[in-house]
């Protein structure tokens, strides 16, 4: 079953353009997510939330990149972060969670520190990409605990309110351009114990399949989702290319042919990826997924997003200038693909 209308599909899309070029998304759009509760989709129903499976989410997560990248990445990323309501402590779920418009934006990266203080820590620190940093209502990152002499450090996570964190405005890439994947900084804010988690030990308040799934191969799903999604969106836009071209074109057969190809080739992606998580989804339900079983989603992620690059590259030099100019749908679509493709999770490292 869609998520979307075609009449969402078309609002979405009559904005790409604006979104190019001005690199904002748009308040119309927001609506939309919240309407959906697509930023609620890992969040409890007392919050608000729908609670999806991770096989629900991730095809959600293709749908709406299949749309437009940027609206494709900000469900994905401002989602991802009901995750930590199976972390979070009890004294500030409703406040993080419970308002129609919380999402929580920030970074995994431990580019911060932490010294510990009566009530809580005081925390300085920068961190880079934090996706929906202009809309989010809460900033979540990870910083380095400095202990005593000889002590070795550890990473602890801390959830920020508007007000204590500073965007600095930096996002400049030439895909995925209406994400405001700013990075946020902070300096020696007050931040008290009931605000700091680990989004390594549950707090025993959230009891879903979803919670106790691993972070890193449940990220890495929801990523490659997102790079599945451009690619579908990749294809489509060759077609229209195709349907441009005269039918007495040379290049006519030619495209067609390389068309059937690769998009015979991302179904086979698409299919190997679902049946992968649907199946390690199933086993985790039962308790039986073990490491070998997560590693192996892992792999397959890793795969799969290298396939889509693939795919996206395999087409563009039949495609003439019109893949190079940068106002075409093939080219924005193309540009958020390679963006999206950077993130290091389903990177070839």
């Amino acid at each position: 079953m869609k998520e979307f209308t075609e009449q969402e599909v078309e609002k979405i899309r009559s904005t790409e353009e604006q979104m190019d070029r001005e690199g904002a998304f748009s308040d119309e759009l927001l609506g939309i997510i919240y309407e959906k509760q697509l930023f609620k989709l890992f969040v409890p129903e007392r919050f608000g939330g729908r609670m999806t499976s991770l096989p629900e989410s991730v095809r959600i997560f293709e749908e709406a990149s299949s749309i437009n990248g940027s609206f494709g990445w900000l469900v994905t990323i401002g989602s991802g972060g009901g995750f930590f309501s199976g972390n979070m402590k009890n004294e500030v779920l409703d406040d993080v969670f419970l308002p129609r418009n919380a999402v929580i934006a920030g970074s995994g990266a431990p580019t911060g520190t932490a010294v510990k203080c009566e009530g809580g820590y005081r925390v300085t620190g920068q961190w880079k990409y934090c996706s929906g940093a202009e809309f989010a209502t809460t900033f979540t990152a990870n910083a380095m605990i400095e202990g005593s002499a000889g002590e070795e450090p550890e990473m602890w996570s801390f959830a920020f309110t508007e007000k204590q964190v500073e965007i600095l405005r930096d996002w400049n890439t030439f895909g995925l351009k209406a994400t405001g994947s700013h990075s946020i900084k902070v300096d020696d804010v007050f931040v008290p114990e009931e605000r700091t988690f680990s989004i390594f030990e549950s707090n025993g308040l959230v009891d879903e399949p979803v919670s106790s799934y691993p972070f890193m191969p449940f990220a890495q799903a929801s990523f490659t989702a997102v790079m599945l999604g451009l690619g579908l969106r990749v294809m489509e836009e060759a077609g229209h290319y195709l349907d441009m071209l005269a039918e007495e074109s040379a290049k006519k057969p030619v495209l067609r042919k390389v068309l059937d190809e690769q998009g015979e080739r991302l179904e086979t992606l698409r299919s190997t990826f679902y049946h992968t998580i649907d199946g390690n989804w199933d086993l985790h339900l039962e308790g039986e997924s073990e490491q070998e079983q997560y590693d192996e989603v892992s792999e397959v992620c890793a795969g799969t997003a290298q396939g889509v690059r693939e795919v996206a590259f395999a087409l563009y030099p039949y495609l003439g200038m019109y893949a190079g100019a940068q106002d075409t749908p093939f080219n924005r679509v193309f540009r958020d693909l390679l963006t999206a493709s950077q993130h290091e999770l389903i990177g070839p490292y």
